[in-house]
This record gives C-alpha cells, sequence and structure tokens, in this order.
C-alpha cells in the first residue's frame, strides 16, 4: 500500500476471553471451577510472562514518547491510570492489567465475503491485554486505504469480527451462514481461517489461536496451559472511525439516516430491527450528537464505539487519533468489565453448585469474593476523566453495555452465596460448641468426685494401680478423640472465613452509604 494515501477508515477488532490455569485437566468445567480455586487458576506471574515472551509477545512499559502519548495519559484520572497503564521499569506482579505487543509478520489483513472480491488491509497493529480478573483481550488494529463506499465499510466491521460460526446449517453445514454473515476466508499475519466446523463444537479462528501462542489453549486436558474461552459470543467488539463527507451530511440532516443505524450496530446487509419505532428509539439512545453542528458523531452499542466525521482535518488528525488512544483505552476498560461480570457470574453459578456431597469450600468463597472487591475497586469506576465529553461517553456506554445494572445483580448474587457461607459456618461452629458440650458432659462426675472428696482420693502408689492407669489412658483418649473431631475444621480455613466476614461487612457498610 503506498503511504501517498490517505486513511479512508481505522477499525480495531477487539476479541474478549477468559483463561484458567489447567491446574488439572477439566472434565466438567463447573466441577474445575467449584474445587480449584480463583487464584489457583488465575496467575499472571513472572513464569506467565516469560511464557508469554516465548511466543513473540514483548511486555510494554508505557512511556511519553510524544505529544500523542501525553495527551493520553493525561486524559484519565490518577486512580483510573493506575490500572490502565504499565509505567513501571519492569514486569511487577500484582498489578490490575498487563500490556504487551506482537511483531507483524504478514501486515496483510485479507478478508473474503461470499460473491465478493476479497478486502486488502493493511494489519497495523496486533496487541494484548491482560487483567487480574483472570480475562484478557486481544485487539487487532486495521487501516483501510482503498475502500471508500459506505457499504465496504459496513461488510468489513460487520464480517471481520467474527470468530466462530454463528450457527450451522443441516449436516453441519456452515453454507448458510457465510451466506449472512460469515466471510469465505479471513488471512490474519499469515494464517488462513476458513472456518469449517468439522469437529461439531465452538472452535475459534485458527488466526486467533495462532496469535495467542502456546501460553494458550483451547484443550482442555493441556495440563499448567491457560484454557481460554470466548467470553461474550461469535463476534469481537469493534470500534471504528471513518471520515466521510457525505455521510456526514447525511446523518447531521436526519439521525435515523439506515446507514447511520447499521454502521453504528453493525449491520453488513440489511438494518436487523424493521420497526420504525424501534429504530428511532434504537438509534437516539445509542447516538452522542454534542458535535453535531460540525458533523462529528459517535454510536456505542453492547458490541461497538463508532465515530464519523467529515474528512477534514479535524477527523484525520485529531479524532482518529484519539479514537487509537484515549477511546481505546475507554473501551478496552468497559469491555473488561463487562467480560469480568460476566465470569464472575458464571464462576458463582459453579461455587454455589450444593447438588448431593457437592459442598462449597468456605476458603474458596473467601477468595472469590476477595478478587470481586478488587474488582469493584481497581477495576470499576464510575468516572475515569475529568473531560466533560469523556465523562457523556462513558455514561453512555456503561447504559449501552447495562454494566450498573449487572454490578448490581452481581453483588446480590455473591451476597445470596454469602449467606450460605455464613450459615454454613454457623451450622459448623454449633457442631463444635455440642462436642464440646460433649466432652464437658464425658468428664461431669470426675469433676463433681474431685469437687466433693477432693483430688487426694488415691492411695500414694495409685500410679501402680491398673484401675489408675486404665482411667488415665481412658481420660487421655477421650480428650484427644473430642479434640481431633473439633480440628476435622481446618483451622486457617475457619480463621480466614473470620476474615472475609468481617471484610464483607465492611464492603455492605460501604455500598449502603453509597
Amino acid at each position: 500500500m503506498s503511504k501517498t494515501k490517505k486513511m479512508i477508515s481505522y477499525h480495531n477488532f477487539m476479541f474478549p476471553f477468559r483463561f484458567d490455569k489447567l491446574v488439572t485437566p477439566i472434565k466438567d468445567k463447573h466441577e474445575f471451577y467449584r474445587k480449584h480455586s480463583f487464584d489457583e487458576r488465575v496467575q499472571i506471574d513472572e513464569t506467565f510472562k516469560n511464557s508469554l515472551e516465548k511466543d513473540g509477545w514483548e511486555y510494554q512499559r508505557f512511556r511519553v514518547k510524544d505529544h500523542l502519548d501525553y495527551n493520553e495519559i493525561v486524559y484519565f484520572h490518577d486512580f483510573v491510570k493506575d490500572s490502565l497503564f504499565n509505567t513501571a521499569e519492569t514486569f511487577k506482579e500484582g498489578a490490575t492489567s498487563y500490556y504487551f505487543e506482537k511483531k507483524i509478520d504478514n501486515d496483510i489483513f485479507e478478508l473474503k465475503i461470499k460473491d465478493k472480491e476479497a478486502y486488502l488491509l493493511k494489519l497495523e497493529g496486533i496487541n494484548l491485554r491482560l487483567f487480574d480478573t483472570g480475562v484478557g483481550i486481544l485487539s487487532l488494529e486495521v487501516e483501510n486505504y482503498d475502500y471508500h463506499k459506505i457499504e465496504d465499510i459496513l461488510k468489513i466491521n460487520d464480517y471481520a469480527r467474527r470468530v466462530y460460526p454463528q450457527f450451522l446449517g443441516e449436516g453441519f453445514s456452515e453454507e448458510a451462514v457465510k451466506g449472512a454473515f460469515l466471510p469465505e476466508y479471513i488471512e490474519v499475519n499469515g494464517i488462513t481461517e476458513h472456518f469449517c466446523n468439522t469437529e461439531k463444537e465452538i472452535k475459534l479462528a485458527k488466526y486467533i489461536v495462532d496469535i495467542l501462542g502456546t501460553s494458550f489453549t483451547t484443550n482442555k486436558q493441556e495440563r499448567d496451559k491457560n484454557y481460554i474461552q470466548p467470553i461474550v459470543d461469535d463476534r469481537m467488539f469493534v470500534l471504528c472511525w471513518y471520515g466521510d463527507d457525505t455521510f456526514s451530511s447525511c446523518v447531521k440532516e436526519n439521525i435515523e439516516y439506515e446507514n447511520w443505524y447499521k454502521y453504528t450496530f453493525i449491520d453488513g446487509n440489511a438494518m436487523t430491527v424493521q420497526d420504525k419505532q424501534m429504530h428511532q428509539e434504537l438509534i437516539k439512545k445509542a447516538t452522542y450528537k454534542r458535535w453535531n453542528n460540525y458533523g462529528t458523531f459517535f454510536g456505542i452499542t453492547r458490541y461497538s464505539f463508532v465515530a464519523l466525521s467529515k474528512k477534514d482535518y479535524f477527523g484525520e488528525e485529531i479524532l482518529l487519533h484519539h479514537m487509537k488512544t484515549m477511546y481505546f483505552q475507554m473501551m478496552i476498560l468497559l469491555l473488561a468489565q463487562r467480560a469480568t461480570l460476566l465470569r464472575f457470574s458464571d464462576e458463582i453459578t459453579a461455587i454455589s453448585d450444593v447438588r448431593g456431597t457437592n459442598t462449597p469450600s468456605i476458603e474458596n468463597i473467601s477468595i472469590l469474593y476477595k478478587n470481586y472487591l478488587r474488582f469493584v475497586n481497581k477495576l470499576y469506576f464510575k468516572e475515569v476523566t475529568a473531560q466533560d465529553q469523556g465523562i457523556e461517553l462513558y455514561d453512555k456506554a456503561i447504559e449501552m453495555m447495562n454494566i450498573k445494572r449487572d454490578i448490581e445483580d452481581l453483588r446480590q448474587e455473591i451476597g445470596s452465596l454469602n449467606n450460605y457461607a455464613f450459615l454454613e459456618q454457623e451450622r459448623e461452629e454449633k457442631e463444635q460448641m455440642n462436642q464440646l458440650t460433649k466432652l464437658g458432659t464425658l468428664f461431669l462426675p470426675g469433676t463433681f468426685i474431685a469437687g466433693v472428696l477432693g483430688m487426694n482420693v488415691y492411695p500414694e502408689d495409685w500410679i501402680s494401680n491398673v484401675g489408675g492407669l486404665l482411667f488415665a489412658f481412658i481420660s487421655i483418649g477421650g480428650i484427644t478423640y473430642y479434640l481431633s473431631k473439633i480440628h476435622e475444621i481446618d483451622i486457617r480455613r475457619f480463621f480466614s472465613f473470620k476474615i472475609f466476614k468481617k471484610n464483607y461487612k465492611k464492603e455492605q457498610e460501604k455500598e449502603e452509604k453509597k
């Protein structure tokens, strides 16, 4: 591609996934989550980093190299910077997120759609963000220098975001879906995916598996690797900028313009809403119109963040850079929040399975709650910047992604799980007290005799008396037995639960004050 060409559109496809270290092979996923604690399965440490480096990933410390980097980091509140930007000199364990980049071997992003010539786009960058909540986001930056029509932009966004067939036809055929949503093939960094499903189950695109590398696996049996699963659905999140004077004017004239709806909601073919009133309500809710008179618009949905501007200096030199930096970081944060909420909900479903002999581990509940608290305090923010436009866009995205609603649902879910844990702990404590009472009852006669007759009721040579020895052995045996019964409950778990219970009550008080 000639460097003299100007960029027509910019596309960033973000693939959110969850990862779990395979401490043991997985037979049943929920059994695996229940049996092994969250901390066992989510470990971003030096060993993990070294493994990623062998696959070509390079840990990137955020440095202010130019004015764009400065603008990017200054945009956010300090408490957000700590979670989004790796500013430490070297890799440090215990961070909220980690950023990696990978060198590109082949900078062609090729997209082939049925009955159309292949789109040849530029693969500008590949990066990976890992969060300590056990979610990752793989990002593919793609630039378009050759395709001007809105119809092409719509198809690039819709078809390039697919990571596996949305549905299959009779005989497990993928032909039906390729006529509707799925491309014939996608080639990324020299790896081609034809979306031929021969295994009759969800199978991630080859280029995603290849780019992520051998540190990750889709095979549940590969012990000590990180098992990955798509956490939303068959679509990647789409961040896109498009500069076009005619399109901008049409939207300025009528916000209900059909192509604006299709661009915002990533519809590559016909609109997926065919009711006028619903169309009006959805597009009005999804559109941010602060710069309407300038012909600049933003569209936000659960799976997209798009910008439209005129093809002028502001669009190409200002807004485009904002989309690549500040707004990209904002969307990464929001996507991580949504993915984490879905992951924690799945964790709670697994750990709360109380059928038969499946008793949830109180220690594992405590560990999950600790990570939930860390998420709420380190990754979920009600505001990320002091800039008015940033506040408004972030609020709209929170609303469109239903994050506030899902946070409240998660709080109630984990609260119910904690209530169960409280009741279970109280039952165990009561059982301990009952056993102590039985122990006291066992020695009541001896205590009574000692109280009435005194302690010197045996002759001086009682130690040589067989009856005395027998009494001593029975006493020691009884004490040992009851102490062993009491200590069947792990002391470490007992005290960790006490701390957990105290923290939970504090957190509840904080929530009530809010």
